[in-house]
């Protein structure tokens, strides 16, 4: 990117000192001379910058977790009304997305962020079974042209998913979900092996699956991995400026592995090697671009030094993925726009991973490193993706414990703790980044410093409040009280719209009481210092939990929707 004189000093005029000579520092030769980020907004109320998204679907990890992540660095990020997005097996509706897209005034916009699964099939859970043919999905790509020769200035990342081993769990597949996982592994497997054992498997589970079912999931493959394909030739013509691709549910063995072959030999024939990752992952590839784009916006690369709970738990393949943990952090840290150093290297934060592989001596030294470096005022954040049981999806409850004895909860730049290592890093990361950056490069004005400061506790108490109240405690509780009494798997698949009317209810009614007290307890009447503007030191005081809503966005128990606004004054 090169700034002409006059821009330069406009940016400089509206941002700190520090950042000014972090972006003359930079190479900007080697940008694209066609991206002109729009200059921050000088007024009282203008965000600092716009960013459009078309999400995977409609759930929070993918859409609101991205708006949040981009109001703690002051970005608006806009996305299609959500009647549009489709909800659960219901696809996002393909045209009137397309539509909205064509019709929005990018004059102002930074960036242009794009689910390539939602504007090709209609969503994640749509791309899963074969209902939209390569042709029409191949035709929907046209867009990416169509906005690139009409609004050149504005760069366009995307991501792209490579299909997992296993359909959604639906009400529609039960009784084949678990069967078709372990035959799409043990095709890869069982021939790179030799095992008979594991070839007898296989060919029993061809007898047992509906020739229907497996016809399906592999015309589904085939034409994701041809979408894939096609969205390198557009890397490769400039017409998306960045790509990510993000390997879905995995495991070690699978066809996705055949699929990722595939792609790597394509992307050395393009000498895009460097520039398109393939990565674990899927519902944070929002929240990743968000912060690569305001990063990129203003030429700046975030230096992240990674404290591990051990060794060991580097190499960790987490569940879900079928790459080492290590490799996961490190892909995380450079799509969120980043760079990895050790953490004896100079970093602008810390990233604390708390993994499996580590024994209760690693552990306590860990925890104990961590806590004294949120009490000294660092900038630290938190990946938890222990995941340990029962509940194999949320906050390690000795990390928890120890932040409520030493009263730490607002402290971090960044925590998740949800699903999967790569959910949770992609989350934690991106929010981190935007903190980080924000506070340190573009605290330019006391009324932006206190939207920004609001911003962050919100999402900082959405992720205790998701991570740690429902995943350990709420949705624990009801789902051993389903399993309990339905004596079934229900928990796992889809509910009836009767029974999620009424576990909706009551997971509302559990888990606002315990955020209220939690907020009450660890957030409400804290001050927060922001800065000295004018030599006067600004700060601001968190008073109220406004507009507290929960609810379950889709029928069944794995996420759920938290929304509320933090009320607050400023001195």
């Amino acid at each position: 990117m090169k700034f002409t004189c006059v821009r330069l000093i406009v940016l400089v005029g509206l941002i700190a000192i520090s950042f000014a000579m972090a972006v003359s520092a930079q190479d900007s030769s080697k940008q694209d001379p066609r991206f002109k980020p729009v200059p921050m907004n000088p007024g009282p109320l203008g965000a600092a910058g716009y960013i459009a998204l078309l999400p995977i679907d409609d759930r929070p990890a993918v859409g609101q977790f991205a708006q949040m992540i981009g109001a703690v660095a002051d970005h608006k990020v806009t996305m299609p009304p959500r009647e549009m997005l489709g909800r659960f097996t219901l696809p996002g509706d393909t045209a009137r997305i397309e539509q909205w897209l064509r019709s929005q005034d990018y004059s102002k916009t930074d960036a242009l962020i794009v689910s390539v699964d939602m504007l090709a099939y209609g969503g994640l859970v749509a791309s899963r079974t074969h209902k939209v043919s390569f042709d029409e999905a191949r035709k929907r790509l046209e867009f990416f042209r169509w906005f690139k020769s009409k609004y050149p200035r504005v760069p366009v990342y995307a991501f792209n998913v490579i299909m997992g081993v296993a359909p959604t769990a639906t009400a529609a597949t039960r009784g084949i979900h678990d069967n078709l996982a372990r035959w799409a592994e043990l095709k890869d497997r069982a021939p790179k092996s030799g095992d008979r054992k594991l070839a007898a498997e296989l060919e029993q589970l061809t007898k047992n699956l509906p020739s229907a079912v497996i016809d399906d999931y592999l015309a589904a493959r085939k034409r994701n991995l041809q979408l894939n394909l096609a969205m390198l030739d557009l890397v490769k013509a400039g017409t998306v400026n960045e790509l990510i691709l993000l390997q879905d549910d995995a495991r070690q063995y699978g066809l996705h592995r055949q699929d990722q072959a595939v792609l790597r030999a394509k992307l050395k024939e393009f000498g895009l090697e460097s520039k398109v990752p393939i990565y674990n992952g899927t519902d944070e590839g929002s929240s990743s671009l968000v912060s690569r784009a305001v990063l990129d916006k203003f030429l700046y690369k975030l230096k992240v030094a990674v404290i591990y709970s051990s060794e060991k738990s580097r190499e960790v393949i987490a569940p879900y993925e079928d790459q080492p943990l290590q490799f996961t952090v490190e892909s995380k840290i450079r799509a969120a726009g980043g760079i990895p150093v050790s953490e004896f290297d100079q970093s602008d934060y810390r990233l604390f991973v708390n993994a499996p592989g580590t024994d209760d001596e690693e552990f306590d030294l860990f925890l104990k490193k961590l806590l004294k470096e949120l009490k000294d005022n660092r900038h630290i954040a938190l990946a938890d993706v222990l995941f340990p049981a029962p509940h194999h999806s949320g906050a390690d409850e000795r990390i928890i414990q120890a932040l409520k004895r030493e009263n730490l909860f607002d402290r971090f730049a960044g925590y998740a703790a949800w699903n999967t290592a790569g959910n949770t890093l992609g989350t934690t990361i991106p929010h981190a980044n935007l903190r980080v950056f924000f506070r340190s490069k573009l605290n330019d004005r006391a009324d932006r410093a206190a939207r920004t400061e609001a911003a962050h506790l919100e999402f900082l108490l959405n992720r205790f409040a998701g991570d740690y109240l429902y995943h350990d405690i709420v949705r624990q509780e009801i789902n051993t009280r389903l399993r309990a009494e339905a004596r079934t798997d229900e928990v796992a698949y889809e509910f009836t719209p009767d029974r999620y009317a009424q576990i909706n209810r009551e997971v509302s009614e559990r888990l606002k009481t315990r955020i209220e007290q939690f907020f009450a307890e660890y957030f409400k009447g804290r001050t927060h210092r922001l800065a000295i503007y004018k030599g006067v030191e600004k700060t601001i005081t968190v008073n109220r939990l406004n507009g507290l809503n929960v609810y379950l966005p889709w029928a069944r128990t794995v996420e759920c929707a938290i929304e509320f606004k933090l009320d607050y004054q400023s001195n």
